[in-house]
């Protein structure tokens, strides 16, 4: 059979599996050995345990449950009140400060779990609740919180980094050392966003007018030693050298507990609760992770990438304008994919291309993660819309989405200065 012609069948087997509720690793992998199937007969399936081994057996993917776990452990400890609280204190004579401190606590919270989901819930349980309170749209409220959630996939150290890495064959530790600069731009446009709404639409966020001494705003800074030493353990070790992300997951992971325990909230049932939403949420990622492995050993049969690569290098169109295409795919794709689907699923496609174009693959990384950060918070697939509707009922799903949507022009926004201005990415990797 035609290549194209098999490709075509795969992705309307695949397209049919998901529209009437398959989960997507099942879609993915009966869709990928259909497409075996039809290329090589019964004989090719010989290939897939070694196929899957290959891909799976890596020291690099041990990283994924530890970071999850991490990010379980400080989701079950008081450890994003106590820093919503502090920039709470700090920041609440700001214009939108409730939303600044939203903003600014989330970022804290994304570098030490990595994780979109825990985040959002995280931070708005505290946070939602007392911007309704003093008066703030819920649209705002809802609207910042799932955006600013979603920076945990851009901080490191987040799990989209590791998956990225793994498929596109790329240093784990220089995605994250990459994604510092970027990360901290989207959260300073972030800020941005909530103060000019803030001064423009007062009724909006309105001014705080609660005093806060300075003795409130120092004693509220014992509370930040437990971020900071995580941070301190995960990146720092990193960064200096001396762990590998694995290790440093590791390391992070370990104190995640140690500071449980320290807080007095850990004990063995609460643990087992962790153990079995880590061992959950990991067997989900690396179920997909399998499927998509067979998903790019048939596209790499098939000779998909390449084809793609030699029709784009023999087309007329400027590179910036094929990468807009691209850019726009993944938007629209990542509104009905998860983010690690999107991720597995398009890094082996699109990759081929983004090189033959002339871009570095490290910086396609962490744009592909930005364009991932837009799919957590627009419908109908976005995660952290339905997150922020779980703990806030009283804030309908469009208030939210409509207080998201103006986050995803930021984040576009963002795309396009790292685009003009690659290195914005690129230069601390190379430094470093």
């Amino acid at each position: 059979m035609d290549s194209m012609l098999i490709f075509s069948l795969m992705m309307a087997c695949f397209t049919i599996l998901m529209v009437i509720g398959t989960p997507i690793f099942a879609a993915l992998g009966v869709a990928s050995i259909s497409g075996i199937l039809m290329k090589s007969g019964l004989a090719g399936l010989d290939v897939i345990p070694a196929t899957l081994h290959r891909g799976m057996a890596s020291y690099s993917l041990i990283a994924i449950p530890l970071f999850i776990l991490m990010g379980e452990v400080i989701a079950r400890t008081s450890i994003g009140g106590k820093l919503y609280q502090l920039f709470y204190l700090w920041l609440n004579r700001l214009p939108g400060g409730l939303a600044v401190a939203s903003v600014g606590s989330s970022a804290v919270f994304g570098a030490m779990s990595g994780v979109s989901v825990a985040g959002a819930a995280t931070i708005g349980r505290f946070a939602i609740p007392e911007m309704l309170k003093r008066g703030y749209s819920p649209s705002l409220s809802g609207g910042t919180i799932a955006a600013a959630g979603a920076l945990a996939l851009l901080i490191p150290p987040s799990i989209g980094f590791v998956l990225y890495g793994e498929m596109a064959d790329q240093s784990i530790g220089k995605l994250f050392i990459g994604a510092l600069l970027p990360a901290l731009m989207v959260t300073i446009m972030m800020v941005i966003y909530v103060a000019l709404v803030a001064v423009f639409k007062p009724e909006a966020a309105p001014r705080n007018a609660e005093v806060v001494t300075w003795t409130q705003k120092l004693t509220a800074l014992k509370d930040i030693w437990a971020a900071a030493l995580l941070i301190l353990l995960v990146l720092g070790t990193i960064y200096m050298g001396i762990a590998t992300p694995t290790e440093a997951a590791g390391i992070g992971a370990a104190g995640a507990f140690i500071i449980a325990i320290a807080y007095k909230e850990m004990n063995w049932r609460v643990a087992l609760q962790i153990l079995r939403s880590t061992a959950v949420t990991s067997g989900m990622i690396l179920l997909i992770l399998a499927a998509a492995l067979l998903f790019g050993y048939i596209m790499t049969r098939l000779m998909i990438p390449q084809k793609l690569v030699s029709l784009i290098t023999a087309s007329s169109q400027p590179a910036w304008l094929i990468l807009l295409f691209v850019l726009l795919f993944l938007i629209a794709v990542g509104m009905f994919l998860d983010i690690v689907s999107l991720i597995l699923i398009a890094t082996p496609v699109l990759l081929p291309v983004i090189v033959a174009l002339g871009y570095d693959p490290l910086w396609f990384g962490i744009v592909m993660i930005i364009a991932c950060e837009m799919a957590v918070i627009t419908p109908p697939v976005g995660l952290n819309l339905y997150v922020i509707k779980g703990i806030a009922p009283q804030i309908s799903l469009q208030q939210i989405t409509r207080g998201a949507l103006p986050f995803v022009a930021l984040e576009i926004l963002a795309i396009i200065i790292l685009t003009i201005f690659p290195d914005i990415i690129l230069w601390l990797p190379r430094t470093l």
